[in-house]
């Protein structure tokens, strides 16, 4: 019996053609994905000392560093329920403050969405 006609070869030879097809289909959508996908320096990674880092800051040192916002939401959860704690937004025109018991947590940058 010849090595190619042999049934352990063409097993070996449909199961490598069926990882290489998969392995293919698998790397092509990353690609694909990967194109989606739009990576950008973004002030919600801002490091201490620069200006838009807000972490641990009370709502007064964000107030003199930003001056007064465009619109202040009221806390999310209202006081007294069980979910807590709750979360105050200041928005400004380019960007939100995030708020905890009075003091930043995060700052959010507003991105216009691709068309």
């Amino acid at each position: 019996m010849d090595q190619r006609t042999s049934p352990f070869f063409s097993r070996f030879v449909r199961n490598l053609s069926a990882f290489g097809i998969g392995f293919a289909l698998v790397m092509g959508a990353q690609v694909a994905s990967a194109d989606e996908l739009v990576m950008r320096p973004d002030i919600n990674q801002a490091k201490p000392g620069t200006k838009f880092y807000v972490h641990g800051l009370s709502m007064t040192q964000v107030a003199r560093k930003f001056g007064q916002p465009s619109k202040k939401l009221a806390p999310e959860p209202a006081k007294g329920t069980k979910y807590q704690p709750p979360i105050t937004r200041w928005v400004y025109p380019e960007f939100t403050v995030y708020f905890e018991h009075g003091h930043a947590i995060h700052l959010v940058k507003h991105h216009q969405r691709p068309k």
